[in-house]
Parts: structure tokens; sequence; C-alpha cells
């Protein structure tokens, strides 16, 4: 969470995913950013920039191999300048949860 004058202003989630062990590798972890959100009044000031790398830096710390994120159209750039790059390998399969 990212607090100005002790009032949250933002936050970003990092779920931490166990993989299964590789034979070079035996504890795999990866981690999945969600929720990413800073209020409208504290964007384009750097803040959504401080926590995100926050975020990154805790990954590093905690050893996950890597970040995995579904940015908006809108904030895809924002990633981009962060060292996010497309990775046209993943799949996805969607379930209409509304049935």
């Amino acid at each position: 969470m990212l607090t100005v004058d002790d009032v949250p202003v933002g936050c970003a989630w990092l779920v931490v995913i166990d993989r299964i062990p590789g034979p070079e590798i035996f504890e795999r972890r990866a981690g999945m950013v969600q929720s990413v959100f800073l209020l409208p009044k504290y964007r384009s000031q750097g803040l959504g920039v401080s926590l995100m790398r926050q975020l990154i830096e805790d990954a590093r710390s905690m050893g996950l191999s890597y970040l995995l994120m579904h940015p908006s159209k809108e904030s895809f750039s924002f990633y981009q300048r962060l060292g996010f790059e497309n990775a046209q390998r993943a799949l996805e399969l969607r379930f209409d949860l509304t049935k």
C-alpha cells in the first residue's frame, strides 16, 4: 500500500505462485501482479513508478523467477517502461461465469 500523509492513495498486490520443481532449480516461484491502483489525484507524479519499483524489488528479494501481469491497454506502456516485456508464449482460457 502507498500512503501520502498517512492516507492510503494506492496499492499493488503481488501473488506468489509456487511452481513445480525443475531439474536445475528445485524451488521455483513466480509472481503475479494484480490490482495496481493509484487515486487519480496522485497520478503522473512518479508515485506509481515508486510503488511498482518497490513491488519489483520485493519480488527479487523473494527469489521469484519472473513476474506476470495483465495490464490494461492504457497502462501497457507504463509497465514496459519499468522493464516488463510482451510475452507471446502465454495462452489463456476464459470461462463464462454468468451461466
